[in-house]
């Protein structure tokens, strides 16, 4: 008995089928397909769903990092001789095996060497492995905390909520004058995150 369209829209109204659904019913109206085996069909229509399943959380890791959008990508970062980084460490920094075993960075450089863009993209690369992370300008975490300076259990929360990421981008590191009580929370923040890894990057 064949599939109607009807099946294939109950099937995608399943909780977590919808491109499962999909493959499937573009491999049915596929009449190049038809010699194809039924597990080749479901593996297909299967590798299809994980694949968006990994996709969102993915996007999902970004949207929470703030840095859904970012063009930043290692495998675009041009470790060109004298930029003080080789390609090979690079490559090593891709794996994320350094934020597995909680190991922090510190990128220093001039304006205009790439610094951010390679701290950003280090972040990506932890999103692209499904783990947490978080990407703020020392400005701007600074005003974070300047906000709860008279509301210690909202700055609590915060202190905790920055704890729990992976891995923590700190970009423009001293770069900008900041309050006294930002920047002691900053440095608690640090202390908090002995366990996690943090990056910070700053031309001092």
């Amino acid at each position: 008995m064949a599939l109607t369209d009807e099946d294939f829209d109950k099937l995608g109204s399943l909780r977590g089928m919808r491109v499962f659904a999909a493959t499937i019913q573009e491999i049915v109206n596929d009449p190049s397909r038809d010699n194809d085996s039924f597990e080749d069909k479901i593996k297909e229509a299967l590798e299809a769903q994980l694949t968006a399943r990994d996709n969102k959380v993915i996007q999902t890791r970004l949207r929470e990092a703030k840095l859904l959008g970012s063009t930043a990508a290692l495998e675009r970062f041009d470790a060109y001789p004298g930029r003080g980084v080789t390609q090979d460490r690079i490559d090593r920094l891709a794996t994320c095996e350094w934020i597995d075993y909680g190991k922090d960075l510190i990128i220093v450089g001039a304006t205009g060497t790439g610094k951010s863009f390679l701290a950003q993209g280090l972040a990506v690369a932890a999103c692209r492995h499904k783990l947490t992370a978080r990407y703020f300008r020392l400005a701007d975490l600074a005003d974070e905390f300047d906000a709860t300076a008279d509301a210690a259990y909202e700055r609590k929360a915060l202190l905790e909520e920055l704890t729990k990421p992976a891995v923590l981008v700190i970009d423009d590191f001293l770069a900008t004058d900041v309050s006294a009580f930002a920047l002691a929370k900053v440095f608690n923040l640090l202390v908090k995150r002995e366990h996690s890894s943090t990056v910070i990057v700053s031309q001092h």
